[in-house]
């Protein structure tokens, strides 16, 4: 086949006889916009911006990297010293796949984005640990917008992490901690050993081999146990069949009381007669303050709390099926027998309320209020989390992590609460033997974030809670000196709880010295029936405030009184002083 030009023409043609014709123009134009996509093609792989690493697919194609592991390549090359760059594998090859490297995050800022919900201790000097540590198990999950893999921003150092664990540690040198990460079946919850014989209750030397315990093994070796099955599980499952037996008809009676309030939340109270004076200063308390108490809810253990209720205008209910075995008078102090029962009926109120189909705020009667905390509480910034709590401010095992204050939180009605409250119910013999509400809220509640995702969150202790309680009070000498004394609402907190405190009688007095006891009594503006009947009529418009002890927070001078706690100075150092709050 011979191919000749025609005369004058632009055309090839075939001498064979075909009549096709190929025109010179339109093939030197694919050539060249072939050629010129061919370079791009080269530029653009060199950039890494072609998909799969700008390799085609074919079987005979090397495994391409993800677009996360091109950019690190690439951040590697422009950022090698000499020294390995900040994406080199730190750990040996015998951790592949498993460790990788590492990187560091402020450990405000990782909660900001990573919130669990436990209250964050303030960092008090540059010698405490700042920051939280990222371990990154391979090379995809390592971040790709970042100069330097320390103090990174944690939105930047988490954007490669599908899914992430957090594991609060307890950084302090003298406890020897040590942490083991091992590659398995992943577990959901942290194993313990400690170096502890049995039948002691202190660790002892290195010397001893390290033992399986459980996580509420104190760093001390102490540990509650379990209920005993005669003491403790027996009497309680005799109480629970009882209670449950009459569940079904009070939850249908109070369901009709609670809707008389026409509140989706419920504020609830328990109270014994025992302390029922504190509960009369409560209720005086807020209305001198004007503050509505329309949601408030009374669960009375005994006829006399529940008519004291009436008198005080509060709505209030009595059964005696549920209630029955309740002490009348006031617990002698924190965990005898009295107190320990007066814990179930705090498990019972918000079980009840809950089954009823109500969010509860619960609270017990040594609070006072500055303003109501639901406006807070029931924010579109906290929506949400199910539970919420005062910090308590003990950093003990067995209230770890989230130390919550089972004197005041708050519920939000939902199936895990519900389902939550449930479990709790069935722990009475448990909450029986530790003598402690809060113990037994505490060891199912962390079973429950972890297993069915229950969100919870307490709000911290310090200069800045909205929330404080006993751990301020005996603490933090300067918030309660700005809280004491200031003008607006708007500088106090939300309410105060007189926690940490031994007994209805201190609570009592620490109030009257804060000027926040609004309730009469015989000896001073009040009559014989305010000490035995009281109500309204016994309310005040104005605080008794009386000087008890020179070392416990008070609204006016008393350094000329005794310490309460032997050898401690006083509160105010002068009158002056107080002055010079007040003007600030």
């Amino acid at each position: 086949m011979k191919i000749k030009k025609a005369p004058n023409s632009g055309v090839l043609r075939v001498s064979s006889g075909g009549n096709g014709k190929i025109q010179v123009i339109p093939i030197i134009t694919h050539v060249v916009v072939g050629m010129i996509c061919f370079y791009i093609g080269v530029l653009m792989n060199m950039t890494g911006t072609v998909g799969n690493g700008g390799c085609p697919s074919c079987p005979d194609c090397p495994a391409s990297k993800s677009a996360s592991e091109a950019s690190v390549s690439r951040r590697n090359q422009e950022n090698e010293d000499g020294t390995g760059s900040m994406i080199d594998p730190l750990f040996p090859s015998s951790l592949k796949n498993f460790m990788h490297n590492y990187g560091t995050v402020p450990r405000a800022d990782m909660n900001s984005l990573l919130e669990i919900g436990v209250p964050l201790d303030e960092v008090k000097s540059r010698d405490e640990t700042q920051d939280a540590i990222i371990l990154y198990p391979s090379l995809n999950t390592m971040p790709t917008n970042v100069d330097s893999l320390m103090s990174m921003n944690a939105t930047a150092a988490t954007e490669n992490c599908m899914s992430v664990k957090v594991i609060l540690q307890d950084n302090k040198p003298k406890k020897r901690q040590c942490m083991v990460i091992m590659p398995q079946w992943e577990s959901l919850h942290v194993h313990k050993f400690m170096r502890l014989e049995k039948g002691v209750t202190k660790p002892e030397s290195p010397a001893i081999p390290l033992r399986y315990v459980s996580s509420s093994h104190r760093d001390n070796g102490a540990f509650n146990g379990v209920p005993s099955m005669d003491a403790q599980t027996i009497p309680f499952y005799k109480t629970l069949v009882e209670y449950l037996g009459q569940l079904e008809r009070v939850t249908a009676d109070l369901k009709v009381e609670l809707e008389k309030l026409n509140s989706k939340t419920i504020i609830v109270l328990v109270c014994n007669h025992g302390q029922s004076e504190l509960l009369h200063n409560f209720v005086c308390n807020a209305r001198a303050k004007g503050l509505d108490l329309g949601q408030l809810f009374l669960f009375a253990t005994d006829s006399k709390t529940h008519e004291l209720a009436q008198s005080l205008g509060i709505a209030s209910y009595h059964d005696e099926s549920v209630f029955m075995d309740m002490p009348e008078q006031a617990a002698g102090g924190y965990g005898d027998r009295i107190f320990a029962k007066m814990m179930m009926a705090k498990v019972y109120c918000v079980h009840l309320v809950l089954q009823c189909g109500f969010n509860v705020l619960f609270q017990d009667v040594d609070v006072v209020w500055y303003q109501n905390p639901l406006s807070y509480l029931e924010g579109p910034d906290l929506a949400e989390w199910d539970m919420m709590f005062q910090d308590d401010g003990a950093r003990s095992n067995r209230y770890a992590p989230y130390s919550p204050n089972t004197g005041f939180y708050y519920v939000r009605y939902n199936e895990r609460t519900l389902y939550f409250f449930n479990m709790l119910l069935r722990h009475g013999d448990y909450i029986t033997k530790v003598k402690s509400h809060q113990a037994g809220l505490v060891a199912v509640m962390n079973e429950h974030v972890s297993w069915k995702g229950l969100r919870v969150k307490t709000f911290p202790r310090g200069d800045n809670t909205l929330f404080p309680g006993g751990a301020e009070y005996h603490r933090y000498k300067g918030a309660m000196k700005k809280w004491i004394t200031a003008k607006s609402i708007e500088d106090k907190p939300m309410i105060f709880h007189m926690s940490w405190t031994t007994n209805k009688k201190n609570k009592k007095l620490y109030f009257e010295q804060m000027g926040e006891w609004y309730t009469a009594t015989a000896t001073k503006k009040g009559t014989d029936e305010c000490s035995t009947e009281g109500g309204l009529k016994c309310c005040l418009a104005e605080p008794e405030v009386t000087c008890h002890y020179r070392d416990k927070p008070s609204s006016i001078y008393c350094g000329m009184k005794d310490p309460i706690d032997k050898g401690r100075g006083s509160f105010w150092r002068n009158e002056k002083e107080i002055l010079n709050y007040k003007a600030a």
